[in-house]
């Protein structure tokens, strides 16, 4: 069954509508809507808070609406019948989580959880259903996202299928760059905190296989770690040690859905 969203709510008034209408902006749901038709959607919609280390939604549970992510950090999780927990995505500001459930109406695939502090837009899926009928560029844009999804998807399976345990984690760490990286000097850093856990899930290995990836790649001065964020320090001999450049796999949609433009090609 789903749950209406309760702890944090906030209906948004004429004030905050504004505020509302400027998170929305940032979302691709909305792109091609004009300042009245997103503060439309924005009176439609409340304002969600949580702080960290919170359940969002859960898997299985039916999808209430969807939520836009606008300030903060969400890790989405698969929840073992053991009780543990394997990480398969990250998201960051703008993001709308889990669009799939949201679009169909169906249970959520996965759980949702902050990494810390985090704002969401929560638009309920009668109103999703009704700015279908009013909007009709939003059906484009949530049919663009969801293709973006698929390729993101299919990408990440075929290089657990393909590279060997150090491709895999190389490619992950080019991927989540493409995502979350802010230039830093010649370093780039994954503005994401990020366990070794999260890098085995999200690169196909065991959690002993990424920490001795990863402690390889420090000791050769190719990345390094503060405090779960990483900063790859030599983006040219990461790509050249998983063959970036004969590669067929078209990573640069990884950078598409956050907006995020950070270089990665040879300086």
């Amino acid at each position: 069954m789903s749950r209406a969203p309760t702890a944090g709510t906030v209906v948004p008034g004429k004030d905050q509508i504004s505020g509302v209408a400027g998170a929305l902006k940032a979302c691709a749901l909305v792109s091609g809507l004009d300042e009245t038709e997103i503060y439309d959607v924005a009176a439609r919609s409340s304002v969600m808070r949580f702080k960290t280390n919170r359940r969002i939604f859960e898997e299985g549970e039916d999808c209430a609406g969807l939520w836009v992510l606008t300030r903060g950090r969400v890790r989405l999780l698969h929840l073992m019948a053991d009780g543990r927990q394997h990480a398969v995505g990250f998201h960051a500001p703008t993001a709308a989580i889990d669009l799939e459930a949201a679009v169909d109406g169906r249970a959520y695939m996965t759980t949702a959880v902050t990494l810390t502090d985090s704002e969401f837009v929560f638009v309920p899926r009668l109103v999703l259903t009704q700015l279908a009928e009013d909007y009709p560029i939003t059906i484009r844009n949530a049919m663009q996202q969801l293709c973006l999804e698929v390729r993101q998807r299919d990408i990440t399976a075929a290089i657990a299928a393909l590279k060997d345990a150090r491709g895999r984690i190389g490619c992950t760490l080019l991927q989540l760059a493409r995502q979350f990286g802010v230039q830093d000097g010649s370093a780039i850093r994954i503005d994401y905190p990020l366990t070794r856990q999260h890098i085995a899930d999200r690169a196909g290995v065991t959690v002993e296989t990424a920490i001795r990836v990863m402690s390889e790649m420090q000791q050769l001065g190719v990345v390094a770690t503060d405090n779960q964020i990483i900063s790859i320090l030599d983006i040219i001999r990461v790509r050249e040690a998983i063959n970036c450049e004969e590669c067929q796999f078209e990573c640069g949609v990884f950078a598409e859905q956050a907006g995020n433009t950070t270089p990665l090609r040879r300086r």
